[in-house]
């Protein structure tokens, strides 16, 4: 259901593919239960927090007992709840988000501020179910926890949930994505470069010619460290229309006076249909 481009250095937490057989009948109706007792409290935030704390502390350390792999690389301190006890409240969030957008945005604050990891992974679900018409926040808390974490789980889980977006109809990933590419830290913009490369594979996204003109600035500059992740957004555009990315590379590269595009631009050509190939070549040799 989801799509997501992994960093090579820690595998995202997706909280998917989750075994509900693993977890005795029992304890899984004491689970629901608890669960549905929870949405009793969302028209009060202070409230709910509340509940919410004393629901993941009966299940703190269980992810360790019931034999599940725990995050490692992080700093974060960490309850060690099981995935099903997270995705059960997840299930929860988008009736929460939809029905009451203000309270979610003022739980999901709080959740961000806690220190640890399963708190801020639930922040950024409850997040990324907020409706449109609450865009604009959602656009204001993208990029600034984002960059106020180096934690590469929580950036992961970041990534993962910008495929929810409709890019058609929301707003939030174009500006995030701009400001992103423009981070201070190569960690930073990879997560963006990954992040694009997602949005173009949506069968929701046609404008090339933005994504072009974001990424040409890139290629004018490209370094042998990012060619892994311009692989993959080229990869993206290819499979979008390899007409038009064949047509924009030509351009460029006739256009270009950076070397680096160039060198990028005869590396990838490989990649292309022998037609294609042919003529990006023929471009190469005669420029």
């Amino acid at each position: 259901m989801w799509c997501v481009v992994k960093q090579p250095t820690q595998k995202p937490i997706l909280l998917k593919h989750i075994d509900e057989k693993k977890m005795p009948a029992v304890e899984l109706t004491s689970l629901n239960t608890r669960i549905q007792s929870l949405q009793l409290y969302r028209n009060d935030p202070r409230v709910y927090l509340t509940k919410l704390e004393d629901l993941l502390a009966l299940y703190a350390s269980d992810k360790v007992k019931q034999g599940e792999n725990v995050p490692i690389k992080t700093l974060l301190p960490q309850m060690h709840i099981p995935d099903l006890v997270l995705q059960k409240i997840i299930d929860t969030f988008p009736t929460l988000a939809n029905t009451m957008p203000d309270n979610a945005l003022v739980i999901m604050d709080t959740l961000w501020g806690r220190a640890q990891l399963e708190y801020k992974i639930l922040a950024i679900h409850l997040l990324a179910d907020l409706p449109a018409s609450h865009s604009d926040e959602i656009s204001k808390r993208l990029p600034q926890w984002t960059i106020t974490t180096d934690d590469v789980i929580l950036h992961n889980v970041i990534l993962d949930q910008l495929t929810k977006f409709d890019i058609v109809n929301s707003t939030p990933i174009r500006p995030f994505i701009e400001e992103m590419l423009h981070a201070e830290t190569l960690d930073l913009r990879r997560m963006a470069y990954a992040a694009l490369a997602n949005m173009i594979q949506q069968n929701s996204f046609t404008d090339l010619p933005w994504a072009f003109n974001l990424v040409t600035p890139i290629l004018c500059n490209a370094s042998l460290n990012i060619y892994r992740e311009l692989n993959l957004i080229f990869d993206a555009f290819i499979q979008k229309s390899e007409v038009e990315t064949t047509a924009y590379l030509a351009e460029l590269y006739i256009q270009s006076g950076s070397e680096k595009a160039k060198k990028y631009i005869r590396k990838i050509i490989p990649r292309f249909s022998s037609d294609n190939q042919t003529f990006l070549i023929n471009i190469t040799q005669q420029n």
